[in-house]
């Protein structure tokens, strides 16, 4: 089956993704060591429904993934030996504490099905046809190609490229990039003849302050696509006010599993044909400031090496209630963040990293992250913002907590990179609050 259209625009809605996602069930359970170990297959013939099949499977967590490489994510046949000699494959990391998980890296699966998901938005397809030039890509985020140090300075543009795309950071934390560095950034933005810049919110947020300050804009030409962390308020904000031309495109992905969702030309994000099918846990609890919120629990369709069944990402999204574009998955509203991330109320509501965002939106602070230590009580960090204005926002989805704010000058990152606007310590990660979750 053509996975694109004639002419190229958009991929064509996928309509054997049903019998595309049996078949995945069954060629993974069947070539798969850590399936034939820890799972008992359900009957997968024609009597038994998609939802049937799955529901007999247990959920899949990185907790189980982590001690189990890399052999039994190998199919049958495959020197794993020699293809990690050649490249080929690689073990990386990703994730945070209990939700960190160790996979196998096929590079050249991630870019073309990255690539076809990509065309589901019209002006990204259009970029790459052409359409803003030849199509050259930059992506900012967690460093992924040569490392660069205060002492050592970054690797040369050249040990950067990577065919046509440019990798333009080489440093984890952000908030310590300096000015030379920054500067660095923008000019390779333009000598790269940049259309198509993939980027972290916040990295590319820390960026566009920078921008700004210099009084210039980012030299994209064709759309900006944001991924690997979720987009605040003030993000958007900077990134408008130094570039305000190119398209925004949210896109939602995980390194494990894919690109899963892309944003469309009516705001939703639609689910990207051919690499995954999705089901939707909904929340049995209440989420105030958010409709519709749902687990998302993905089952990976072409990826050969640990392919994934019924894996729990631990992301929270809001599901639209409007058709299928492309499979028949539902598209969704937003991503919410991480249910580990997710505020636990006494009454056991579950507040999302989205709500918490939202919810700030006029009290507009430059950054800040909320904590939550205890069942009763959250902190608030908070830079360049009123903490009146903040615990005045926060109130009306923190009934029954006690709320205390502080002023800070910066939020750090993660170990891994990665900036939390909301974190839960000490209170765990729970699925019996998501129908269907049971395991």
């Amino acid at each position: 089956m053509a996975l694109l259209d004639d002419n190229q625009a958009l991929p064509v809605p996928d309509s054997e993704h049903v019998e595309r996602t049996v078949q995945a069930l069954r060629k993974a359970l069947q070539r798969i060591p850590f399936y034939a170990k820890y799972v008992k297959p359900p009957a997968l013939g024609e009597a038994t429904s998609l939802k049937d099949a799955l529901a007999a499977l247990p959920l899949l967590t990185a907790a189980q993934v982590r001690p189990t490489l890399p052999k039994a994510w190998l199919p049958d046949g495959r020197d794993g030996r020699a293809e990690f000699a050649m490249g080929k494959l690689k073990v990386v990391e990703t994730g945070l504490a209990e939700d960190r998980i160790r996979l196998l890296w096929d590079g050249a699966w991630w870019r073309a099905q990255e690539a076809r998901a990509l065309r589901m938005n019209k002006t990204a397809a259009a970029a790459l046809d052409g359409a803003f030039g030849a199509y050259r890509e930059a992506v900012l985020w967690i460093p992924e190609r040569g490392t660069g140090s205060c002492g050592s300075g970054d690797p040369e543009f050249e040990e950067r490229l990577e065919g046509n795309r440019l990798h333009l950071n080489s440093r984890q934390d952000p908030t310590f990039w300096s000015e030379p560095v920054m500067t660095r950034m923008l000019d390779e933005l333009a000598r790269h003849a940049t259309v198509g810049l993939l980027a972290d919110p916040f990295y590319l947020d820390v960026l566009a302050r920078h921008a700004s300050a210099q009084r210039r804009s980012l030299d994209v030409r064709g759309f900006v696509g944001l991924t690997r962390g979720l987009t605040t308020t003030a993000h958007r904000a900077g990134l408008k006010a130094v570039c305000p031309t190119a398209e925004t495109v949210q896109i939602y992905g995980a390194r494990e599993a894919g690109v899963l969702f892309v944003e469309g030309e009516d705001k939703l994000l639609h689910h990207a044909p051919f690499t995954t099918h999705i089901e939707f846990l909904r929340a049995s609890v209440p989420t105030p400031g958010a409709v519709d919120v749902a687990l998302v629990v993905v089952t990976t369709l072409d990826r050969e090496v640990q392919p994934l069944v019924r894996y729990v990402l631990g992301d929270l999204v809001q599901v639209a209630r409007a058709p299928s574009r492309f499979t028949t998955v539902s598209p969704i509203v937003s991503v919410e963040g991480k249910l580990a991330d997710a505020l636990l109320r006494p009454d056991g509501a579950l507040v999302t990293p989205g709500a918490v965002d939202r919810a700030l939106t006029e009290a507009s602070p430059r950054a800040y992250q909320v904590v939550q230590t205890d069942a009763q009580s959250v902190s608030v960090e908070v830079v360049e913002g009123s903490l009146e204005a903040v615990k005045a926002a926060l109130a009306p989805l923190l009934v029954g907590m006690t709320l205390t704010a502080r002023q800070a000058t910066a939020i750090a990152v993660e170990p891994n990179g990665k900036y939390r606007v909301s974190r839960r310590e000490g209170l765990g990660t729970s699925y019996e609050r998501f129908e269907g979750a049971e395991r």
